[in-house]
């Protein structure tokens, strides 16, 4: 009996401690979400079009990426006067990189395009994210070369996993890891974010992304353009 109660006690202890990470990740996404403008700001974004550079082996190439959410994106890259893109719909996908002796558009596996699938989201990941099937874990607090973070794990509704860092001071997101898999084993990859600016439309969003490929710097940025949805189809 005396045991039983003991149990009661440890279990009635466990379970609240449970619901405050619990807690404690969804005020963590819900500041970091009032901090990059608040969801209904971002529920308006229909279309995103970001034009920049990416950084890598010395060269500097101008990238352009083209976004309809949850419909279809383009990413544009001119490397040594050669232009190259990436394509992927709901249902298909193309890679075309002349750079790589490419002769014609090449399809994406099936596969690859499921994978791919919470790339075309571009109302921020976080937004309605229970709605999306998508479940978060506080992980705790950490140390991020000097910067106080917050650690959140975010598992979305295919089990894709990532852990994301929230500035403490402000809420922004400065760092992801995903979990992804290549060549049939698991791997984490890490983007950093830096340079928040405020656009006029009262988003925030990095303008610095420090990626795996290299550093890419966002110019500028078109919210809500018309986009001709002819560019998802490939041409060469």
């Amino acid at each position: 009996m005396k045991f039983f109660k003991t149990s009661v006690i440890a279990l009635t202890f466990l379970t609240g401690s449970l619901s405050s990470f619990a807690q404690t990740a969804e005020e963590i996404v819900s500041k970091h979400l009032t901090a990059i403008g608040g969801e209904s700001k971002w529920k308006t974004i229909n279309t995103l079009k970001l034009t920049g550079a990416m950084s890598a082996q010395g060269m500097e190439m101008p990238i352009t990426l083209t976004q309809v959410h949850n419909k279809a994106m383009r990413m544009d890259i001119t490397i040594m006067d050669m232009a190259n893109y990436q394509i992927l719909t709901k249902t298909e996908g193309w890679v075309y990189f002349p750079i790589q002796q490419q002769q014609k558009p090449e399809p994406m596996t099936a596969d690859q395009v499921k994978d791919a699938q919470d790339q075309l989201d571009i109302q921020d990941e976080l937004v309605d994210y229970k709605a999306k099937g998508s479940k978060i874990e506080f992980l705790g607090k950490d140390d991020m070369e000097g910067t106080e973070v917050f650690k959140v794990k975010l598992v979305n509704k295919e089990g894709k996993e990532k852990t994301l860092f929230f500035d403490i001071a402000n809420y922004y997101l400065i760092r992801e890891i995903d979990k992804v898999k290549a060549d049939g084993k698991e791997q984490e990859m890490a983007t950093n974010f830096s340079n928040f600016q405020k656009l006029p439309e009262g988003i925030v969003m990095p303008m610095s992304i420090e990626t795996p490929m290299g550093p890419m710097t966002i110019k500028a940025v078109e919210v809500n353009p018309k986009v001709d949805e002819n560019i998802f189809k490939p041409a060469n």
